[in-house]
């Protein structure tokens, strides 16, 4: 495992049939390097993907991306008490673009509680779903922070909507490859 990942099994995730092990592996990869392509098309300083397993937000998969100024951070593991703006279920093509402003100001913001000062901080939001061409949602692609003290902007929401539209695609493929019979 590495640096800024909770790793549970993938299989729930994806469907109820076996995921080949090397397949796994290259999702584990490709997902950590979607978050890395996430912060570097939108300057964010976080980036981080969410798969979940249904509504079971215990059977997650999260992968990170912390620039260096979140160094301090890259050993958090608690996720926020209720799921906050983290659980919010985006509807398919959708984007959630936030100021620092509108988070702290948002009803589903919840603030860290007693992990509040070991929890990166949200300077700004934005997410997206990550569904499959059926509308299947696997999870989130969200980023926090953009870099120089700006806001994301509308080129940033359409870089995290293609990207998350890709990562559903490939999950689509690898459900798929699941559930055919040996």
């Amino acid at each position: 495992m590495q640096p800024g990942e909770v790793g549970i099994e993938i299989t729930p995730i994806l469907s109820a049939g076996s995921l080949e092990p090397e397949f796994a592996a290259q999702l584990d990869a490709l997902l950590r390097r979607t978050c890395h392509l996430a912060r570097a098309l939108t300057g964010a300083e976080l980036a981080a993907v969410k798969l979940r397993a249904g509504d079971d937000s215990s059977q997650a998969r999260k992968y990170f991306s912390m620039s260096e100024k979140y160094a301090a951070f890259r050993d958090f593991r608690v996720d926020p008490k209720g799921e906050g703006l983290h659980g919010m279920r985006i509807p398919p093509g959708e984007v959630v673009r936030l100021t620092e402003a509108e988070v702290l100001s948002h009803p589903l913001y919840q603030a860290f509680g007693p992990f509040a000062d070991t929890h990166p901080p949200m300077r700004g939001w934005l997410a997206t779903s990550v569904c499959g061409d059926d509308g299947r949602s696997y999870g989130m692609l969200q980023l926090s922070d953009k870099s120089g003290g700006r806001d994301f902007d509308a080129s940033d929401e359409a870089n995290i909507h293609e990207l998350a539209a890709l990562i559903g695609e490939t999950l689509d493929a690898l459900r798929l490859a699941a559930q055919r019979p040996a």
